[in-house]
């Protein structure tokens, strides 16, 4: 059900096996630590979809990395498009999908960096009325999973290319973590902007993270990844089933535009 691998017959029954579904994976090309590639978001992002797309019939499309990520621009390696570009290319992006017949579109999203930029995203979607729909998970899994995961994880500021996504990495290329070139003192947080008191700035993350990088790389093992990247392909499995089941979002949708003609 991966988009380019179809032919174009394939493809247009692929539609109709998914219902109309198209899970869209989100990631970047980031600095993650010394010890794992750039696309270590747009990896995860892929596999997982993939994978749930597997279980639960939809249409993945191919790898996407023109997101946020201004942030770690200072960085080589990271690409970083213009705002408005950003935004217009994964606006026209949507609109092709639907196109194509995949009116129901799942945002799924790899990378801590679009975090602001999603949800604005589908908040834009009532600016004008619009042949598709937009539906965002932001996160659950399989409680007994979780409890499992809560056993295992010993990292204690996991976040960026620390035990969780190194353990993924382990499991999805293996071949690409290099735990050698891993430089530890660099994953410890430091104290940035925090005298302010829960106050949000564009520069939050680099005043902490100043090497693009948070947590401990050492902790990582593939028995852990196998174990996340598990209760996140079971998470993107219910998803994509209540999504094929779900009419209420265009119906609002259309009542919501109807008042705001009138």
């Amino acid at each position: 059900m991966e988009w380019e691998n179809l032919t174009s017959p394939e493809f247009a029954k692929g539609v109709k096996q998914a219902r109309g579904v198209c899970v869209l994976p989100l990631g970047v090309l980031e600095k993650h630590g010394e010890h794992l590639p750039l696309g270590t978001d747009l990896f995860q992002a892929r596999h997982i979809t993939s994978e749930a797309a597997r279980r639960e019939r939809a249409v993945v499309f191919p790898w996407y990395y023109f997101t946020q990520i201004h942030e770690a621009k200072h960085y080589p390696g990271a690409v970083a498009l213009p705002g408005d570009t950003m935004y217009r290319l994964l606006l026209d992006t949507c609109a092709e999908i639907s196109r194509n017949g995949l009116r129901k579109i799942i945002l799924f999203n790899a990378h801590g960096g679009n975090n602001h930029f999603l949800p604005y995203f589908c908040q834009m979607a009532l600016e004008r009325e619009r042949d598709y729909t937009l539906f965002y998970p932001q996160g659950g899994g399989d409680p007994g999973l979780e409890k499992r995961i809560k056993e295992v994880s010993k990292d204690p500021y996991d976040g960026h290319a620390g035990e969780g996504e190194t353990s993924n990495m382990l499991v999805i290329a293996p071949e690409l973590v290099r735990l050698k070139a891993d430089i530890p003192s660099r994953g410890v947080p430091h104290t940035g902007i925090g005298h302010l008191p829960n106050v949000y700035n564009g520069i939050s993350w680099y005043g902490m993270q100043p090497f693009h990088y948070r947590g401990k790389a050492s902790l990582g093992r593939a028995e852990k990844g196998k174990l996340y990247l598990e209760n996140d392909i079971r998470y993107l499995v219910q998803v994509i089933r209540a999504v094929k089941r779900d009419s209420s979002v265009a119906r609002y949708t259309r009542e919501f535009f109807r008042k705001t003609r009138h």
